[in-house]
């Protein structure tokens, strides 16, 4: 089988000689040759690196038909070495960077021929051409305005824009010689499409994330799939991977028509409303086995919070006994729905502070869709801060949810939330659990943000799940569980169920609190300022570790009043907290 004779052209300033310097350090010498041109111009002279003749010599080596092809340009002679054909006839290719004028009569002479087309736009051609300062500021000007002829009939061409780093260029042209000459398998090529900017097919895509999941993929290339991922990836490239990972996961069959779940995007301090809405539900009837991640971040996630209580690192058999005797759970997901997608996304993006949220999409319902749900309530934080920055971004993140669940077969209701305030008194795991039994123990002094926000979302399970006629009724059900005490009955099962943890020792807390020195009506607290003195102070590793608000939005203030209460179990994380909070308490007070 002979080889295929890939003829780069293309602008000065396009690139091509770096590109193809590139593609020579990834491809093997077995399989290419990377043709050495001939050129009239003097031994070191500034350029590529090229074998050198007199103008002399080179029309007598062109008269002994030393040369494939020959042209003239820049008052220089060029020439490709008929030798070339030899390497075409063992089944080696060649690559070769020439002349656009030369491409009908290299298409006479070779067996098979693609013409890669290497361009920029003007603005970059110019700067690179100012750049390498071979030429003056007219020769430059000409050769941008230099007209092209039309590619001949019936040959091949395709086309490589580079308009951006080297690396990307590199791995666009390698991207069409894999393509075009078939050098990879289908999940390497699709990778490499994706990389390159493309977009991909539902079957590329299982077969993309098939050897990522078989770590076939990794390293470097793994990471540029990831990160082009972030940057392009539109509504039918979304569904295609959702449903990808829905078919790598086998879905649990509970036995019911209906399975509901909640969700958070998290990210707003003290928001444990997941604890209070569980149980609700579960005392309700309705099925739930929720699991929920640990801080990443923040000072605790559900997780974590939980953890104060029960054991949440349950195997996927203690679960499934926990949820069939109780109706719900609330245990980590770590063990449960691990993907080495989301660890490589994660410890990619996170660092570059790339946007996942699209990403997020497939990963979240495929994981629901696999645990069994039927019924999803979302919660989608927004905060100048946080991973959805305005309502805006949360309702159109809304309602990507509810469309790609529609097409996984999931019934999903999304809603976009405040979350610039913490939710709730407590900021960290012991603090966050304590806010929630109190909800559920309909105490007097229960935080009544966390308890409205609870009964938003039960009453919105419950209504869309059909248990309930509607969203008024559906409230009126989650307030007559939480009277009655049947939801903190449910909450004690699945405690029970899962493991209660013995009771935490708290002889050693230290505590410290926070005075204002100004009067005034409290605007707003700055939950990103609170979760990080929290943390500073040991949470989330400390479970009783954080800061306990003793005011909160809306409290009149005088000078001397505690803000809130910082409490940690080590002494120098405390004062590390405290030295945080003088710096700024994260209060906003108006007179």
């Amino acid at each position: 089988m002979q080889g295929s004779f890939i003829y780069v052209v293309g602008p000065s300033g396009a690139g091509k000689d770096s590109l193809i310097s590139g593609a020579r350090e990834r491809l093997s010498p077995e399989s290419f040759v990377f043709a050495r041109r001939t050129i009239t111009r003097q031994a070191g002279a500034p350029g590529e690196d090229h074998d050198s003749c007199t103008p002399e010599e080179f029309a007598r080596r062109e008269a002994k038909g030393d040369f494939l092809i020959t042209w003239h340009a820049h008052s220089l002679h060029y020439g490709l070495s008929s030798s070339l054909l030899d390497d075409l006839a063992a089944g080696r290719s060649v690559i070769a960077n020439g002349s656009r004028n030369m491409i009908a009569a290299l298409a006479e002479r070779v067996p098979s021929l693609l013409v890669v087309e290497v361009t920029a736009p003007a603005h970059i051609l110019h700067e690179r051409l100012h750049g390498r300062g071979r030429e003056t500021a007219d020769d430059v000007a000409k050769r941008l305005q230099r007209q092209v002829k039309p590619y001949p009939e019936g040959v091949q061409v395709v086309q490589v824009v580079n308009d951006q780093s080297l690396e990307v260029g590199i791995t666009r042209f390698m991207d069409t010689l894999v393509d075009h000459l078939g050098l990879a398998p289908v999940e390497k090529r699709a990778l490499l499409h994706k990389i390159a900017g493309k977009k991909l097919t539902e079957p590329e895509y299982r077969h993309v994330l098939g050897a990522i999941a078989e770590q076939t993929v990794t390293g470097a290339e793994l990471d540029a799939f990831l990160i082009a991922c972030t940057e392009s990836l539109d509504d039918e490239e979304l569904i295609a991977v959702a449903r990808c990972r829905c078919e790598r996961m086998p879905r649990i069959d509970w036995g019911r028509q209906v399975v509901v779940d909640k969700h958070s995007l998290g990210g707003t301090p003290g928001s444990r409303v997941t604890m209070v809405v569980i149980p609700i539900i579960a005392a309700h009837g309705l099925l739930i086995p929720k699991t929920s991640s640990r801080a990443i971040t923040s000072a605790a996630g559900t997780a974590d919070a939980m953890e104060v209580l029960a054991r949440v690192d349950l195997t996927p058999d203690e679960l499934r006994r926990v949820v069939l005797e109780t109706n719900a759970c609330i245990a980590w997901n770590g063990r449960l729905n691990h993907s080495a997608l989301d660890d490589s996304m994660n410890a990619i993006t996170r660092p570059l502070g790339l946007d996942t949220r699209r990403w997020s999409v497939a990963s979240i319902l495929s994981k629901k869709y696999s645990a069994g749900a039927t019924h999803v309530v979302i919660d989608i934080p927004y905060s100048p801060t946080g991973k959805v920055k305005s309502r805006k971004d949360g309702e159109e993140l809304a309602r990507l949810f509810e469309m790609v669940g529609e097409r996984l077969g999931l019934v999903v209701r999304a809603f976009a939330t405040r979350g610039d305030a913490p939710i709730g008194r407590g900021i960290g795991p012991a603090l966050e659990t304590r806010d929630v039994l109190m909800v559920l123990d309909n105490h007097q002094d229960a935080p009544q943000d966390l308890l409205d926000k609870s009964l938003f979302f039960a009453s919105q399970i419950l209504a869309l799940a059909g248990a309930v006629g509607s969203l008024e009724a559906g409230r009126a059900r989650a307030l007559a569980l939480l009277a009655s005490g049947a939801a903190r009955k449910a909450f004690d099962r699945i405690v029970s169920a899962q493991g209660a943890q013995p009771r935490a020792d708290l002889s050693g807390l230290h505590t410290h609190e926070i005075v204002s020195a100004q009067g005034g009506v409290v605007q707003g607290v700055d939950g990103y300022v609170i979760s990080g003195i929290a943390r500073t102070a040991g949470a989330p590793r400390d479970a009783w570790a954080g800061v306990d608000l003793v005011r909160t939005i809306g409290a009149q203030v005088l000078p001397g009043d505690t803000l809130y209460r910082i409490q940690s179990r080590d002494a120098q994380s405390l004062a590390a907290a405290v030295a945080l909070a003088r710096a700024s308490h994260g209060f906003t007070l108006q007179d």
